[in-house]
C-alpha cells in the first residue's frame, strides 16, 4: 500500500493517508529508521493479534482506513475465509489485502461481505521496490 506519511510521532506512530486520496490512519511503524514526515512510503498493513468484534459495514462504505473517536476503523470486503482451523481471513482495505486473525466463530464473515472493526493497534511494515 503507498501512503503519504503526514507526521511522525515520538513513540514510533505514524500518521498517514492512502495515497490515493482515501482514508487516514495513525499505526506503529516498524521499520528500522522512520520515515520523513511529508514523504511517500510503500508499506503492508498488519492488524497484530486477533480479531474479536466486527460488524457489517454499508454496502458504499469505502474499503479504507478512517481516523474515529475509538481508534482507527478498518472497513474491508472479505475475500476469503479459513476453513475448520484455519483463523485466517483475508481483507481488501484500499489498494492492499491485509490478513487477519479470527479466535471466536467466523460467523458473518462471509465473501464478499464489507466489515468495519477497530483494532487496539495497527502496524505498518515498510518495503521497497
Amino acid at each position: 500500500m503507498r501512503v503519504f506519511v503526514n507526521r511522525v510521532v515520538e513513540d514510533g506512530r505514524v500518521a498517514f493517508r492512502c495515497a490515493d486520496g482515501h482514508g487516514s490512519s495513525v499505526a506503529h511503524w516498524m521499520g528500522d529508521r522512520l520515515p520523513a514526515p511529508g514523504t511517500d512510503a510503500f508499506v503492508e498493513l498488519t492488524v497484530p493479534g486477533p480479531l474479536t468484534e466486527w460488524g457489517p459495514a454499508p454496502p458504499t462504505a469505502a474499503y479504507d482506513l478512517q481516523l474515529g473517536p475509538a481508534g482507527v476503523v478498518v472497513t474491508g470486503e472479505v475475500l476469503s475465509v479459513g476453513g475448520h482451523g484455519d483463523p485466517v481471513v483475508v481483507l481488501r482495505v484500499g489498494s492492499d489485502v491485509v490478513l487477519g486473525e479470527v479466535t471466536c466463530r467466523a460467523a458473518g464473515l462471509r465473501i464478499g461481505r464489507r466489515i468495519s472493526f477497530v483494532p487496539p493497534r495497527l502496524e505498518v511494515y515498510p518495503y521497497g521496490l
